[in-house]
């Protein structure tokens, strides 16, 4: 006589669980990497939107943000400028009166920044940082540099650029794929 057996044997349940722990795995990398690859997106997204605020800065004033104007020297490299120029509220010149005395016009900023977007106190001069999707400053350098290289190029401008979630330059780097830049953008 043979007994029937309503339940699943030891090596049938061995293969489902290992099957499920299989599938469980490699939904875990994909979701890595689907992550590593919206904070690049948002962060690109992020550099071009202060690119272009850096462009209509320059169509408004003939100038980049930065020193030029006030007569200090024109290198700028650092993490603060873009903030201070471009997400603050800024106070143009609109002409003069009969007096000789400036008209002032309060200026809307060049681009608007989320306070998720903002480290540092806001209302204190050249201290707020806009940082990326790693929550790292947002670096400015006025001149550009040489692609590649930290040698300056006045033909490029500026350069806008993250240093990724490992925040190690693109120049000491062995995986640059996290870095990201306003270089790749058409410019000219």
């Amino acid at each position: 006589m043979r007994r029937h057996s309503s339940g699943f044997t030891l090596l049938e349940m061995l293969v489902v669980i290992g099957v499920i722990g299989f599938l469980a795995a490699a939904l875990v990398v994909a979701a890595v990497g689907l992550k590593a690859r919206a904070n690049i997106e948002k962060t690109s997204a992020m550099v071009r939107r202060l690119d272009t605020g850096c462009e209509a800065y320059h169509t408004r004033f003939q100038d980049y943000p930065g020193n030029y104007a006030k007569g200090a020297v024109p290198s700028i490299s650092d993490d603060v400028t873009l903030y201070e120029y471009l997400a603050k509220p800024l106070v143009g010149i609109e002409g003069y009166t009969t007096a000789g005395a400036p008209k002032k016009k309060n200026l809307p900023p060049f681009v608007e920044i989320s306070p998720s977007e903002v480290v540092g106190d806001t209302t204190a001069t050249m201290v707020a940082k806009i940082i990326d999707a790693w929550q790292k400053p947002i670096l400015y350098k006025l001149p550009g540099s040489v692609h590649g290289t930290n040698y300056p190029d006045h033909s490029k401008k500026f350069d806008i650029r993250s240093l990724g979630g490992d925040g190690v330059s693109i120049y000491d780097d062995l995986n640059p794929e996290d870095d990201v830049c306003n270089w790749t953008y058409d410019r000219k």
